[in-house]
């Protein structure tokens, strides 16, 4: 009933908007938009609204009686709604065969109550979804009268959590689920096991957790923490028995997303090999602590072979999943070409090279998932081996495998590193956690187009979607996943649900500014770095300071004060530039209507506070192979964050105001070098030291042809954990244009790296 008077409302309505009925644009007829997440294919308001209210009634088909549990829960986190359950309800989930598409639903808005219908339980769920964030941004609980018709465009949209490198809880994968849940994402890629670490309890195999899921970190801060009960330095362990796969694998479908397990191989197998060396080609290279390219890779072997299947084997009973992700990437070859053993093996498997073993591997596991009605994806390394049957691949070394795999009719998932891998910084503010020092923004991510324009649209049809990937080298901590993946995965989410025409980064911001609240309702604290205020002092002239105050996506209300208070969202907006004096600081949030939405970001006006830099700010000399990593104390708790090039460690300071200044601050970190990073370790460069523990160097203008200043001696940094300012009288060189610094050191571990530098004046 409430489904045919609503019909001839929006009769007319797509009379007057036939082209955007046709387009599947986003196209408010009257009253307020609908401001949900990811984008719906067709809106259509007509006027009026129908008032959800505490009490109101909802009602889904027999067997569904989880997703009414589930609405009715998020619907009291999102709105504080109490909603209630019956047959006679205003709030109806209903079958309609007439739906087409496995994921498609229909909303119905009358003055009488609210149909969501679907022709699949998927489609219900996600009608749900948007009803949800509907009812949390209708004012006074009003719904618009209208129509949402939506559907998605692309049927993999995922996110692959490595848990590998950092161990996650349960409880927090279950969070990370119903984030992606709430944006209809539906792949879960479960990195389980590297290098690093393995994460899957075997029962055929217990050393693989009990030896290969532990590890003690690296760095002297880890060495110094003993387990009192062993005497040894405490070790870093996890895993995830196969009841608490089937747990997760369970939540994940009550969402509608499945959960693809990746074990790797041939590469990415020091872990295993640690717990069996027997399936190793060589003697272990490295440490299950270091970071980077290992060289150690699975032997030929019939017994590896098989180990390798019986992994596979109970793999396979845990996820009853299409694909089986084997990973495939990185694979180094050098142990191969160098065993006599492996070249027999070779021999007999008629295998004429190095690349045709990963080929081998390749196409014996897709033909072992094929016989037992699985398939087989991998990083696009798998299409260098030749024939791979009917395996789909990840692109991740930017687009082109893919696209040359589509044009081959294979199907794609697009996953470029440059644009959809989680572990670049989001902006170059100290208040960055670690990252690779390449900054991706909102919306870079936003702005990328999975679908290439170079395929046909034949050829488009074997993009089956994209995901983001979020590799955890450098992600300590579960905050630091949350910050990492959110709202970043929420821009992927749109992006390959609503169609190019139906995407704005402009209004994507608008409508993620009050959703932030409903992710933080599940638990996880996005980044604010889109938000975030940033304070630049444009004009220094006596005691006179001239401020302006910005953020990165140029919305939201920014608050700031000058008194040292916190501002609240009745304080003063920023909107043009600020004057201010010397003794004064500057604090800014944020807000979104009454609500922060980023963190408070504050600067001291005085001279010697302007003078400071930090490694974030400085630019650096070279980026051979810039990161900005954690601290190696204390264990637990928050670090230090450093950028540095761990191949050339120097810093450039710009624009020094060296009038009057007399001294310098340098703060600095000392790391552990655990990088496995090949040949490249005979590129670091340092300068000469001239003591035994070396110096931080000083230079005019440029550390490579510049005259050298000054040098601050390490030793006392060398035995301390955490950070050590270092201090030394600074000639005058006032006519400097940068000021240089780069370590002198007779060997490249401890990695030194420079938190920040103040210059001291009389």
């Amino acid at each position: 009933m409430v489904k045919s008077k609503l019909i001839g409302l929006v009769a007319g309505a797509c009379a007057l908007m036939v082209s955007a009925c046709e387009d599947a644009k986003v196209t408010p007829i009257a009253g307020p938009p609908v401001r949900v997440i990811p984008n719906p294919a067709l809106v259509i308001s007509v006027g009026g609204t129908f008032a959800v209210q505490h009490g109101t009634a909802v009602s889904v088909p027999e067997g569904e009686e989880a997703l009414r549990e589930q609405f009715i829960e998020w619907a009291d986190r999102f709105s504080d709604l109490k909603l209630g359950e019956g047959d006679g309800a205003d709030i109806r989930f209903i079958n309609d065969t007439s739906i087409e598409g496995t994921e498609a639903y229909r909303i119905d808005v009358t003055a009488e109550g609210v149909i969501v219908s679907a022709s699949t339980p998927a489609g219900r769920f996600y009608g749900a979804m948007t009803l949800l964030q509907m009812l949390d941004g209708a004012e006074k609980g009003l719904l618009p009268i209208g129509i949402i018709k939506d559907k998605p465009r692309l049927q993999w949209r995922g996110a692959m959590l490595d848990v590998a490198r950092h161990f996650r809880t349960k409880e927090f994968i279950k969070e990370f689920l119903d984030v992606m849940a709430l944006h209809k994402m539906n792949v879960f890629h479960w990195h389980m096991t590297d290098d690093q670490a393995w994460r899957l309890e075997i029962k055929k195999y217990p050393k693989l957790t009990e030896v290969g899921g532990c590890r003690v970190p690296a760095g002297d801060g880890p060495q110094a923490d003993v387990d009192e009960s062993t005497g040894e330095a405490r070790l870093y362990c996890g895993y995830y028995t196969q009841d608490d796969v089937r747990e997760i694998v369970a939540y994940a479908a009550e969402r509608h997303i499945t959960v693809l397990p990746e074990v790797d191989l041939p590469g990415h197998a020091t872990a295993a090999i640690k717990a069996y060396p027997e399936l190793g080609t060589a003697a272990l290279d490295g440490d299950m602590a270091d970071w980077g390219i290992f060289q150690n890779t699975f032997n030929l072997e019939e017994g590896t072979i098989k180990f390798l299947e019986d992994v596979m084997d109970e793999t396979l009973e845990l996820f009853p999943t299409e694909f089986v992700h084997i990973g495939g990437d990185e694979v180094a070859t050098k142990q191969w070409e160098n065993s006599p053993r492996i070249k027999e093996r070779m021999a007999k498997l008629g295998i004429h090279d190095s690349h045709g073993i990963q080929a081998y591997f390749t196409r014996h596991f897709a033909n072992y998932l094929d016989e037992r009605g699985r398939r087989l994806i991998g990083w696009d390394e798998i299409l260098e081996g030749g024939s791979i049957g009917n395996s789909a691949i990840m692109s991740w070394r930017g687009t082109k495998g893919g696209v040359a795999a589509a044009k081959e009719g294979r199907q794609v998932v697009m996953a470029p590193s440059s644009i959809y891998y989680s572990d670049y910084r989001q902006s170059d503010s100290r208040y960055e956690p670690p990252g690779r020092e390449h900054i991706q923004t909102l919306e870079d991510v936003y702005a990328f187009e999975p679908v290439s324009e170079e395929l046909t649209a034949e050829e488009q049809k074997a993009i089956l979607g994209a995901q983001m990937t979020v590799f955890s080298e450098h992600m300590r901590t579960e905050e630091r996943v949350e910050h990492m993946a959110f709202p970043r995965l929420i821009a992927v989410a749109e992006s390959v649900w609503a169609r190019p025409s139906n995407k704005d980064f402009n209004w994507f911001v608008s409508r993620l500014m009050p959703h932030l609240s409903r992710v933080k309702a599940l638990g996880v604290k996005p980044a604010d770095s889109a938000f975030a205020p940033k304070i630049v002092v444009t004009r220094v002239a006596g005691e006179e300071r001239v401020i302006e105050i910005s953020n990165q996506v140029g919305q939201g209300d920014i608050r700031y004060t000058l008194d040292g208070s916190v501002p609240s969202a009745s304080s003063e907006l920023a909107g043009g530039p600020i004057v201010a004096t010397a003794d004064q600081t500057v604090k800014a949030v944020t807000f979104h209507k009454e609500a922060p939405i980023s963190g408070m970001r504050t600067q001291a006006l005085d001279r010697i506070s302007l003078s400071e830099r930090t490694g974030d700010e400085m630019e650096l000399c070279s980026k051979w192979l810039s990161i900005k990593l954690d601290d190696d104390f204390p264990r637990d708790g928050d670090r230090a964050a450093l950028m540095v090039d761990i191949v050339k460690p120097c810093w450039l300071y710009d624009a020094p105001d060296l009038d009057g200044v007399t001294g310098i601050e340098v703060v600095v970190g000392n790391l552990p070098y655990n990088f496995q990073i090949g040949d490249q370790i005979n590129d670091v460069q340092l300068k000469a030291p001239q003591t035994e523990a070396g110096e931080i160097v000083v230079y005019k203008n440029s550390c490579d042809a510049g005259e050298e200043i000054t040098r601050l001696p390490l030793a006392p940094a060398l035995e301390s954990y955490g950070l050590t300012t270092l201090k030394a009288a600074l000639p005058s060189v006032s006519d400097a244009e940068k000021l240089c610094f780069h370590v002198a050191a007779s060997h490249y571990e401890p990695l030194w790296a420079i938190d920040r530098v103040r210059l001291i004046s009389k």
